[in-house]
């Protein structure tokens, strides 16, 4: 078992891959550096080396190492993740998010909302949305699955082509014509379950990062409620705080690895 963990429904494989790719993030180990041995991660964390190679497996297919026969692996110079993103509280950084990156739609219908969402639509009884259901990508590589809920009245002006290749806000204020001014979220922790670890390549049980977002136009009305789940090794959310006063105001920072 690996020191300090004993989270037995997530795989060691698992856990160890998250270990060492926060060594790599961190500079522990730098670019071109000799990354330790099949026998040398055995010795130190206690492991099999089938869960040794599964781990190692992992951070070269996500660009974080290289591996050569009779040379050992060493840590890649370039690692294959965007620049971390500002977030200074403002809809137009969530839009640019969505531009970065790619999206692939799994879902796509009109439903009867859950309980939770048709209380943050304000919708009546009845009332249908659009739901999309959709895995975003850094090149070619799963970061979130995310559910959107859109009232029927917009979601009718919707089609898949537009969602397939702009983000939710930008086809809501360029075709739906609405003018988006804030939004609510909420942030917390949960785990993936079968179905979600399937789209995000992760394990059954496998830490994730939870958004749950209502956006609001320019009348107060909600416009979209979007449930969101992260890869925690490839998200983070840092806060940066000011003393109340000063005249800079917080700001999010957004790294997606």
């Amino acid at each position: 078992m690996i020191i300090g963990f004993k989270n037995r429904s997530i795989p060691l494989y698992y856990q160890l891959e998250n270990i060492l790719r926060e060594k790599i993030n961190s500079g522990e180990y730098r670019p071109r550096d000799h990354f330790p041995t099949e026998d040398q991660l055995v010795r130190s964390y206690k492991v099999s080396r089938i869960t040794v190679r599964q781990a190692l497996a992992a951070l070269a297919k996500d660009g974080l190492i290289t591996r050569g026969r009779g040379k050992g692996s060493f840590v890649t110079e370039v690692q294959a993740h965007l620049e971390p993103m500002k977030l200074t509280g403002m809809i137009e950084d969530i839009i640019t998010m969505g531009i970065k990156t790619k999206t692939k739609i799994i879902y796509f219908d009109f439903v009867h909302p859950p309980k939770n969402v048709a209380e943050s639509l304000k919708l009546i009884e009845n009332d249908k949305v659009l739901r999309v259901e959709r895995v975003r990508l850094i090149k070619g590589s799963p970061i979130s699955y995310n559910i959107v809920y859109i009232p029927a009245d917009l979601g009718k002006k919707i089609s898949i082509k537009d969602l397939a290749v702009q983000p939710v806000l930008s086809v809501l204020e360029n075709k739906c014509k609405v003018k988006i001014v804030r939004g609510i979220q909420v942030i917390e922790a949960t785990v993936a379950d079968s179905r979600v670890a399937s789209f995000l390549e992760v394990m059954t049980g496998a830490p994730l990062l939870k958004i749950d977002r209502t956006i609001f136009d320019n009348r107060n009305r909600p416009v979209e409620y979007i449930s969101i789940l992260y890869r925690s090794d490839r998200y983070h959310y840092t806060v940066e705080l000011f003393r109340k006063g000063t005249q800079s105001r917080g700001k999010w920072n957004i790294a997606l690895k």
